[in-house]
């Protein structure tokens, strides 16, 4: 157990995705990782790409999100000023969401919030 062990928080990651091919998403166990963490704080950052999967991972429980290629994109193309638009961008359109879809604070996001896409 997590606690028993001392740590503070869980970070869920796929570090890119490039260990195994054909592996499950993420984004798909979060709810799972979330269950296993007992309560510890959830950090997840796989495949964050937007405001949208900013959303969703909230949704699934995670208690913070990290970006990785979008920061990396924007320093490579506008240095500080790149991070801060994809920064600025990425919570513009997550609080855009949240108003469009009626959740006015982040406790309103919850696994109910999402609907599965049949593909």
């Amino acid at each position: 157990r997590a606690r028993d062990l001392g740590v503070d928080g869980i970070y869920c990651s796929n570090h890119g995705g490039r260990q195994a091919n054909g592996g499950l998403p993420a984004l798909d166990m979060l709810p799972e990782v979330v269950a296993a963490a007992e309560g510890l704080p959830v950090l997840f950052d796989s495949g964050v790409r937007s405001g949208a999967d900013i959303i969703k991972a909230l949704a699934l429980g995670a208690s913070a999100v990290g970006i990785g290629r979008p920061y990396a994109y924007g320093l490579a193309l506008g240095g500080a000023d790149g991070i801060v638009h994809v920064l600025r961008t990425l919570l513009a359109e997550a609080d855009l969401i949240m108003a469009v879809d009626g959740y006015p604070a982040l406790k309103d996001l919850t696994p109910e919030a999402l609907r599965a896409v049949s593909v």
